[in-house]
C-alpha cells in the first residue's frame, strides 16, 4: 500500500506543478488582455493611443513628420537638432501610458490622485508611485519583483535604441498615434509585452522609462548582464519566467505567446508600426 501511495504521489507532483504553471500563464494573459482592452477604450475616447511617456513640457505630435530638436529629457532646447531622448533615471517628468489607462482599469480614484503638474518622482506623487497594482504583475514573476513594479511594458521601438521621438513602435516619447499612423494595422502590431527587471534598477509602474517601455532590439528572454542597466540609455527587451517565451498583446487586444526563438527580423517587423519606412 505504501509503495502504491509513493508511486501515486510521485506521479501527481509534476501534474500539480503543471497545473499551477498553466494557471499563472492564464492569469498573465488576463492581465495583458485587461491592459490591451483599456488601451482600446482610451483610443475610442481620445481618438489616439496614449503616449508611451512624456518630457516635462512636451509638444505632442501625431503623424510621421515629427519635428526634432524640440526638447531633451529635462525640457530644455536641443540645440543640436537631434531626436529627443530620455534617460532611465529617477529624474524628469516621465508620466506614462500605464497612468493614462488607470481610469479604464477600474482605478479612477488612483488616477485622480496623480499630480500631473509635477514629475513622477516628485514627493507629491510618492504615495501613488509606491502603490501595488496586482494586475500589473505576472503571477509567475511577482515574487521576484517589488510591489510597485509592472511586468508589462509598451513597445517603443523595433530596434535597440533609447526611448525617444524617433521610435517606430506604438508607445514612444511625446507621441499620440492615430490609426493612420499605423499602416501595418493594429491587429498586426505588438502593443505590450512581458518584461523583467533587476529590482534595484526598476523605477516602478508609474515611470515612463525602461521600467514600463521595452523594444525588440534584444531577443526574448535573452540573458542580460546587470551592468547593462548602469547605462541610462539602455532600455532592453521582453522577458518572462514562462518557459519558452513571453506573452504579448497586439493593438487589437488579442494575446499571443511569442517563442524566444522567433526570428529577430520578424520580431522587429511586428513591433514596427510601418514596415515600409526604415528606422533611422
Amino acid at each position: 500500500m505504501f509503495v502504491i501511495l509513493a508511486i501515486l504521489t510521485a506521479i501527481s507532483i509534476p501534474v500539480v506543478r503543471d497545473m499551477r504553471s498553466i494557471a499563472r500563464r492564464s492569469n498573465c494573459e488576463q492581465n495583458l488582455t485587461r491592459l490591451a482592452l483599456a488601451a482600446q477604450a482610451y483610443a475610442v475616447d481620445h481618438v489616439h493611443l496614449p503616449s508611451g511617456t512624456f518630457t516635462g513640457s512636451a509638444t505632442i505630435w501625431t503623424g510621421e513628420n515629427l519635428p526634432t530638436g524640440e526638447e531633451d529629457g529635462d525640457g530644455e532646447d536641443d540645440a543640436a537638432g537631434m531626436p529627443v531622448t530620455i534617460d532611465s533615471l529617477p529624474e524628469g517628468y516621465h508620466h506614462n501610458w500605464v497612468s493614462a489607462l488607470l481610469p479604464y482599469c477600474d482605478r479612477q480614484g488612483m488616477y485622480q490622485s496623480i499630480q500631473f503638474d509635477v514629475g513622477v518622482y516628485a514627493p507629491a506623487n510618492a504615495i501613488t508611485r509606491e502603490a501595488d497594482i496586482p494586475f500589473l504583475r505576472c503571477p509567475t514573476s511577482a515574487q521576484q519583483q517589488k510591489p510597485n513594479t509592472t511586468s508589462y511594458a509598451g513597445l517603443h521601438s523595433s530596434d535597440a535604441r533609447p526611448i525617444g521621438t524617433d521610435n517606430d513602435g506604438l508607445l514612444s516619447l511625446n507621441r499620440w498615434l492615430i490609426p493612420d499612423d499605423v499602416p501595418d494595422g493594429m491587429a498586426y502590431t505588438i502593443l505590450l509585452g512581458e518584461k523583467l527587471s533587476p529590482p534595484d534598477f526598476d523605477l516602478g509602474w508609474m515611470s515612463g522609462t525602461r521600467s514600463s517601455l521595452r523594444n525588440a532590439g534584444t531577443p526574448i528572454n535573452a540573458p542580460v548582464d546587470q551592468d547593462a542597466y548602469l547605462d541610462p540609455k539602455y532600455v532592453g527587451g521582453l522577458a518572462s519566467l514562462h518557459a519558452g517565451g513571453a506573452h504579448v498583446a497586439l493593438g487589437d487586444g488579442s494575446i499571443e505567446f511569442l517563442s524566444e526563438t522567433i526570428d529577430p527580423p520578424l520580431f522587429a517587423s511586428r513591433v514596427c508600426r510601418n514596415d515600409s519606412i526604415e528606422s533611422e
